[in-house]
């Protein structure tokens, strides 16, 4: 659809279909005006920030654009925050602005307020309170019935970034009706919004007030349902020291002295065939791996050929146990493509060395998989029954930060409709992934995500385990649902940087997002949340646990220094680990 530089009523093109909202012949110099605009970093800005100032003004005051029309923009924030308000410029003293919107990325309708489009010409604040995640992408639009909007053209010609507010090229959106605006333009219809960074928590500064009178032609805000406040939290006990230290153990497992031993060399084809073998039995037994290097690998993906698939049984008594004969880190692997356990039942792997391999647990069941080091490790449901009853234990993804990553340190997914229930994390240690400075990777330590279907994730545990925060996020959960986060430390921001401080052209990070995305009916209990806590996490629960924040049921965590990191969560060195593991 074009607009008609005539008449401005929409007309439809044979030649193209270009879709762009305004298109004029209006020659206006404003090019200084727009170039102009100041976008200081968001640490300077104080107060509610946004793309205009006051002192903007339409480049074209009114476009007769047939009404009912939807108009605005799509952002996302640098750090996570506050919006207060939804802004745009009345150009006449009846606009025919009914209404203000805030949207997620996928269409949801987050926030709504009426609007009175009778008013002065000028900048009007329409209140709405909503807390916004950093680097999620949002939606604001106000809905036009009249049309006749106001505009700037080439505001959306380029991304950037104006006061910690991210946008990207054609950035301007509309719809020709009411609802969640799609097309995307690189004209401003000058909407905006209010929006308040969090406040650096680490160093205990605080948000400064909002300095903006309210606009006495602006309508009464909207009553907003005031939540009852969070109960007094209990105090927060101190988190017993976290990470590996030998004492975990994967759930239904023998211990190998308890065993009948069963010994193979050391090849992934030895031990499948001992685990089809012992597949049939039901007493306790190891397959003992003599010392070794096993070799091979056909990668760690997520349709990779398993080094073991398709073998065992979940319904056994109980697991098979996999074990180096003469102790964790005999039996090491070799190869550079990664390694997949695929469709494996009714088995755990304990004490086979996987270096810096990358690995994949992909519709395991009845799985145990730990007492070793891994580069990074991808939990999939792609088939099969998809992944249940799985323990990670003293599993330890990297002891230093990987400088340059463009991927996750360690990422749980659900694909194709295929569900996660009962997946378990004891005494894991996660080190952080830093992206280079202009990146557009998303780097997190540990990310939950549904990549397609309508796949679940639920009765997730956490425990005993220590993450730091990679440049993006520390934990982003993906529609998580249940489970628990006990004795467990996760740490961001400044607090994290002090035993891994971002390498010399990484991305800085300038955040504390420790617990991210959306994780509902959540029991915490004693652990530590150094940073923020995403507004999308709902706790059945919060018991002896303290916050940055200190809000929603956690007690105040007061800065942590680097001897404090150390005596809780220490680096589990492969010294340490050779002690502890034996």
């Amino acid at each position: 659809m074009e607009l008609n530089a005539a008449s401005g009523v929409p007309s439809r093109s044979s030649a193209r279909h270009r879709r762009t909202l305004i298109s004029t012949t209006v020659a206006v110099a404003v090019a200084a005006l727009v170039a102009g605009t100041a976008t200081p970093s968001v640490a300077a800005v104080a107060g509610p920030v946004g793309l205009f100032p006051d002192s903007v003004r339409p480049q074209v005051p009114a476009m007769p654009v047939p009404g009912p029309i939807e108009v605005g923009f799509t952002f996302s924030p640098e750090e996570s925050g506050a919006l207060s308000a939804v802004r745009f410029y009345q150009n006449a003293p009846n606009s025919g602005v009914v209404s203000a919107s805030v949207w997620s990325s996928t269409g949801v309708l987050l926030a709504q307020a009426p609007v009175d489009p009778v008013a002065a010409v000028g900048w009007r604040t329409v209140p709405i309170a909503l807390d916004l995640e950093a680097d999620v992408s949002y939606t604001v639009s106000v809905l036009d019935n009249d049309g006749r909007i106001p505009a700037i053209e080439n505001y959306f010609a380029e991304p950037k970034t104006t006061n910690g507010i991210v946008t990207p090229a054609k950035a301007g959106v509309y719809k020709a009706s009411a609802g969640y605006p799609t097309i995307g333009q690189t004209a401003s219809g000058l909407v905006d919004i209010a929006f308040t960074a969090e406040p650096d928590l680490e160093s205990g500064s605080e948000p400064s007030p909002d300095p903006t009178e309210p606009d006495p032609t602006a309508p009464a805000p909207t009553p907003v349902p005031v939540e009852p406040p969070a109960p007094e939290p209990d105090p927060a006990g101190p988190v017993s020291a976290v990470g590996p230290d030998g004492t975990h153990w994967p759930e239904n497992t023998p211990r190998a002295d308890a065993a009948r031993v069963v010994q193979v060399k050391p090849t992934w084809a030895a031990i499948s065939a001992a685990i089809t073998a012992e597949a049939k039995t039901s007493d306790d037994v190891v397959i003992c791996v003599s010392p070794g290097t096993i070799v091979g690998g056909n990668g760690s993906g997520s349709s990779a050929k398993g080094v073991l698939q398709d073998v065992g049984n979940a319904n056994r008594p109980s697991r098979i146990l996999v074990d180096a004969c003469d102790g964790v880190g005999t039996v090491k692997t070799a190869g550079d493509k990664g390694i997949a356990f695929v469709g494996v039942r009714g088995v755990s792997i304990v004490g086979i060395d996987m270096g810096d391999t990358s690995v994949m647990l992909r519709n395991v069941e009845s799985f145990g998989f730990g007492y070793t080091t891994v580069g990074t490790l991808l939990v999939t449901a792609n088939g099969g029954r998809g992944v249940q009853n799985t323990d990670v234990v003293e599993v330890v993804a990297g002891t230093e930060a990987v400088a340059g990553a463009g991927y996750d340190r360690m990422e749980v997914k659900s694909a194709d409709g295929y569900d996660i229930d009962g997946l378990t994390f004891s005494g894991l240690y996660a080190a952080p992934h830093y992206k280079a400075r202009g990146s557009n990777a998303h780097t997190d330590t540990i990310q939950f995500v549904t990549t397609s279907g309508t796949g679940t994730m639920t009765d997730i545990v956490i425990e005993d385990s220590a993450v730091f925060a990679s440049s993006n996020q520390g934990i982003i959960a993906g529609s998580n649902s249940g489970g628990e986060i006990r004795n467990t430390v996760v740490v961001g921001g400044k607090t994290s940087q002090q035993r891994y401080p971002v390498y010399e052209g990484g991305q800085p990070v300038l955040a504390a997002n420790s617990l991210h995305g959306t994780w509902s009916d959540l029991a915490m209990d004693t652990s530590t949340v150094a940073g923020s806590v995403s507004p999308s996490y709902s706790f059945s629960e919060v018991e002896a646990s303290e916050s940055t924040k200190g809000d929603r049921g956690f007690s105040k965590l007061e800065p942590m220094t680097l001897d404090d990191l150390d005596e809780i969560a220490p680096v589990p060195t492969a010294e340490r680990l050779a002690a502890i593991w034996g």
